[in-house]
């Protein structure tokens, strides 16, 4: 008998805590468990649906032309339609619920350690298409054995499996027995691995609503899935690291930004550019390795 498929933690914020910023007590342990047991967690109302549809109306378009252009980076090849969009350098679209989302920053900083440093901000944009992504992680180094990094995932609009939304492995960033394939593979998961890992806890395919964030353990196996339909489909990511994680990776925000962010316990790692800085030209190679 096959495995069940198992269901992502999801938790849906009260009015208070979205009026205070500040998760309960409750929530926070949910949120924590999941990602100890699972590795992914979503929260179904973190982000205002009214900034996700001023930034899809400015980035769908940007997604088109950097689409038709023979020099933009495709995710595992052409046929995924799913190609890496730097995110807008523009200060009218930097809005810090996405950028330092406080429910975000309380967990991941309960995962890491105090002062979690964000290091990375871009987005990955999934056209029609037909082929998916094979089931990878998204780093190609021998890592910590240990929770080091978190993915915060935003989509802009609301997702379901006709849409793209990520195949996800509930479990499998605790299974590093892939990892003595790794000099054959790279970051793509064995075939065999994942046979294996499939009777145990197979794959999910979210439906999420528009407004919803998800965080994910970097460690987690998962693979882009083929958008079916006409809906250009924008997601946001921005990663947390720990403050002992050594790396030199950083990320761009506009010069007229600093100081008016408010980042609470994140601290940014950024590279500050002019407001006129031409983000479309594209940056898709990023270094997390750990540093010796």
């Amino acid at each position: 008998m096959p495995a069940p498929t198992p269901a992502i933690t999801t938790i849906t914020l009260s009015p208070e805590e979205l009026q205070t910023k500040q998760l309960t007590s409750h929530h926070l342990q949910e949120a924590l468990e999941a990602l100890h047991r699972d590795g992914v967690l979503v929260l179904n109302n973190a982000i205002s649906t009214t900034h996700l549809d001023g930034l899809n109306s400015r980035m769908v378009p940007e997604a088109q032309t950097l689409y038709d252009r023979s020099t933009t980076h495709h995710n595992f090849g052409l046929g995924t339609g799913n190609i890496q969009q730097d995110a807008i350098v523009d200060p009218e679209f930097v809005f810090p619920e996405i950028i330092a989302n406080p429910f975000a920053t309380a967990i991941t900083e309960c995962m890491l350690g105090p002062n979690p440093r964000l290091r990375f901000q871009s987005a990955n944009t999934a056209f029609k298409a037909e082929k998916r992504q094979p089931v990878h992680l998204d780093v190609h180094f021998d890592f910590p054995k240990m929770p080091f990094g978190f993915c915060i995932n935003v989509n802009l609009i609301a997702v379901d499996p006709e849409h793209g939304s990520t195949e996800m492995w509930l479990g499998s960033h605790l299974d590093t027995s892939w990892q003595a394939e790794v000099e054959k593979s790279g970051s793509v998961i064995p075939t065999s691995i994942l046979e294996r890992r499939r009777k145990i806890s197979p794959p999910v395919q979210p439906t999420l609503p528009k407004g919803s964030l998800i965080v994910r353990d970097l460690r987690l196996w998962h693979a882009g899935m083929p958008n079916r339909t006409d809906v250009v489909r924008v997601m946001l990511v921005t990663i947390h690291f720990p403050a002992w994680y050594r790396t030199k990776q950083t990320f761009l925000l506009p010069e007229s930004l600093k100081g008016k962010i408010e980042w609470g316990n994140l601290v940014p790692c950024v590279e500050w550019v002019p407001d006129d800085y031409d983000y479309l030209q594209g940056q898709h190679d990023h270094d997390f390795d750990l540093l010796p």
